[in-house]
């Protein structure tokens, strides 16, 4: 659970954001100080119910507060006693934005950590606006530029030409390579290496390789979330682009010279190959990958463990290795669980029509 220091006020939830809080019943005047699971929660909590299963837990635990969707406003009313009940637009939504807004803001940051630790290395011709922190052991190389309400964490690597906006994130132990452009209200979480060399080699006929130097950068655009051990190649030449609001879980490999659209939702285990080029909104279920030297279109979702190898010109849902339609992946995988009772059932058939022996 997650404690405010101030209870806060359902009235208040309603006035400052009325196009997430849209309806109610019961006393509005009532406050809360924390919010919790339902198993956990106690008197003086809300609960916010997403699901079914959630819903049927919020409804039998101590919460005086509950927040609901639509569809479950009069399932909520039949049975909610003496409780007041929010009725959200979208209920993760307004249970993000409550706790950012009330209790516990992302992202984290050590707040004991003020202004520039004594035992940082700040390079030559550096520029840290006022109001940056930088934890201890910090490394910063020459001709940096860091903007106002920056937070560089213990054991972080910048190197020389980057530049990051205002009121980024850069956790203990990241690495940041030369070059590297970081946009406002960036975040990049521990063990993620941004801006390492690409992947590349020239070789002869003895197979003998020679690496092939990288001299492009990496591009974060504003509002770019980077989860923990994630890998972003800089370009061979150009740049490597995550554009504006994308969110990278844990475990993500991005190779020279692709660009990740706007919005992008990549779930941990995502991997790209070199020069591949993924539009806006796109969704990559846990653990699929695409190749390089493709294009994908905007508005494409791929489910867990598929495989792009070719250009998606289409928006939509797909799965598979081949990649189809996700409704098709679902029925072959179905018809996959099968395949063994279905060879039995045809090496009879074929015994059956005496065309074994031939």
């Amino acid at each position: 659970m997650v404690i405010s220091k101030e209870p806060v006020a359902v009235n208040d939830l309603i006035q400052r954001f009325p196009q997430l809080f849209i309806d109610s019943i019961g006393d509005l005047g009532v406050t809360f100080s924390e919010v919790a699971a339902p198993a956990s929660a106690t008197s003086h909590s809300a609960v916010f119910l997403a699901t079914p299963k959630a819903l049927a837990e919020g409804l039998l635990s101590k919460a005086k507060v509950i927040i609901i969707g639509k569809k479950s406003r009069d399932e909520a009313a039949a049975v909610r006693g003496d409780r007041t009940v929010l009725i959200a637009s979208h209920v993760e939504l307004a249970m993000a934005t409550v706790i950012n807004a009330f209790f516990l803001a992302t992202p984290y940051t050590n707040r004991a950590q003020n202004g520039i630790h004594p035992t940082a290395v700040i390079g030559d011709r550096t520029e840290i606006a006022p109001g940056v922190r930088i934890g201890p052991n910090a490394f910063i190389g020459a001709n940096v530029k860091i903007s106002s309400g920056c937070y560089i964490g213990a054991n972080a690597v910048i190197e020389d030409q980057t530049t990051i906006g205002e009121n980024s994130v850069i956790h203990p132990l990241s690495f940041i390579g030369h070059s590297t452009r970081i946009g406002k209200r960036c975040e990049v979480h521990p063990q993620s290496v941004i801006g390492k060399e690409g992947f590349g080699y020239a070789h002869d006929e003895q197979f003998q390789h020679t690496r092939i130097p990288h001299q492009g950068c990496v591009v974060l655009e504003d509002d770019v979330h980077i989860g923990s051990c994630v890998t972003i190649d800089r370009a061979t030449f150009g740049e490597t682009r995550i554009q504006a609001g994308a969110r990278l879980d844990n475990q993500i490999q991005i190779a020279h010279n692709c660009r990740i659209g706007r919005n992008s939702l990549l779930t941990s285990g995502f991997s790209v190959a070199g020069s591949t080029t993924i539009g806006a909104n796109f969704v990559a279920g846990g653990r699929s990958v695409a190749t390089g030297h493709v294009n994908v279109c905007d508005n494409v979702q791929i489910a867990a463990l598929s495989g792009i190898a070719k250009d998606i010109t289409e928006p939509g849902q797909y799965g598979g290795v081949p990649l189809v339609p996700v409704q098709q992946h679902i029925r072959i995988k179905a018809a996959m669980v099968q395949l063994p009772e279905m060879r039995k059932q045809l090496n009879r058939i074929i015994r059956k029509l005496g065309l074994d022996s031939e």
